[in-house]
């Protein structure tokens, strides 16, 4: 497995530092177009989970719940006079460790998947390492970009790679001497192609990295769709 330290995407990664010590990174250049709804998938300090949907005027949606596949489905549609309105639902990835929201855009035709995978805060054992994330959200902007935001625990060293073999995008943390703690990056899925996101936990009982253990990879985040 071969790892590409981001550094060398400098023509189409743009990172930028914001005055309030918040890192931004650009996956590639943003498409533009009208915007009819947006989800956003957030973790909290405490482990929860809460999906917000975000849509706008004249836009309404319908959310149904799916209980044996622990998913939601949103759909969007045209309804004229309907005001910009956002509404939140709690979710939890169970004893499965995953869950995932389906939003179909009838407006634009536009179909996205995302999962996540998960440990539940309720289901952690006494032995299970906990990740250093303090909190993180995935927002799908309808538009296939994807917007990550996640603050780390303090001293926590961020790094940003690909592998080279499957496009896998993994953001490495690990204890060390970090001074910065919040973190945004964007990223473009392109047609037809899933975009896959890890996040690989490091800890001082280790004798040396590696990407492939499942106890560190923690949470990870799978978008596709149809177009």
């Amino acid at each position: 497995m071969k790892n590409l330290s981001l550094s060398i995407f400098a023509l189409i990664i743009t990172l930028v530092f914001s005055s309030c010590s918040q890192e931004e990174t650009t996956f590639l250049e943003e498409p533009t177009s009208e915007l009819f709804g947006k989800v956003i998938l957030s973790r909290d300090a405490s482990g929860s989970y809460t999906m917000n949907l975000e849509t706008s005027n004249d836009v309404a949606s319908t959310i149904s719940s799916n209980e044996k596949s622990n998913s939601l489905d949103i759909d969007l549609y045209s309804a004229s006079g309907t005001k910009q309105q956002t509404t939140s639902e709690e979710m939890s990835t169970g004893l499965e460790d995953r869950f995932s929201i389906n939003l179909n855009n009838t407006i634009a035709n536009h179909t996205s998947r995302l999962t996540i995978f998960d440990k539940d805060i309720k289901f952690l054992k006494n032995n299970d390492e906990d990740d250093h994330l303090n909190s993180y959200s995935v927002s799908d902007n309808g538009d296939n970009t994807y917007d990550v935001n996640f603050t780390v625990d303090a001293s926590i060293e961020v790094d940003f790679t690909q592998d080279e073999e499957t496009g896998e995008y993994m953001i490495h943390l690990e204890p060390g001497s970090g001074t910065q703690t919040d973190y945004t990056v964007t990223f473009n899925r392109e047609e037809g192609v899933n975009l896959n996101i890890a996040f690989l936990n490091y800890y001082p009982s280790e004798s040396e990295k590696t990407t492939t253990s499942s106890t560190n990879r923690r949470p990870t985040v799978i978008i596709g769709g149809d177009s």
